[in-house]
């Protein structure tokens, strides 16, 4: 960018909009989809730890030093 007054370029102002799944793999295209869709995509697919896993990923801490601040 020069030093004049320009601002930079919003990219959202310029993009193409559509909501046809094929085009997700044009460039340049944004695809607005539902929540449905997206989720039949795989976009919100859970990958945060059970209560389980993350206990068991406390086994090899050392409690004397949490309780410490070490």
């Amino acid at each position: 960018m020069s030093a004049s007054n320009e601002k930079p370029r919003d990219p959202t102002t310029s993009a193409i909009i559509s909501h046809t799944f094929a085009d997700l793999l044009v460039a340049g295209v944004v695809v607005e989809l539902d929540a449905r869709e997206a989720e039949e995509l795989g976009a919100f697919e859970e990958t945060a730890l059970t209560d389980a896993e993350a206990w068991e990923a406390n086994a090899d801490l050392d409690m004397s030093e949490v309780r410490n601040g070490d």
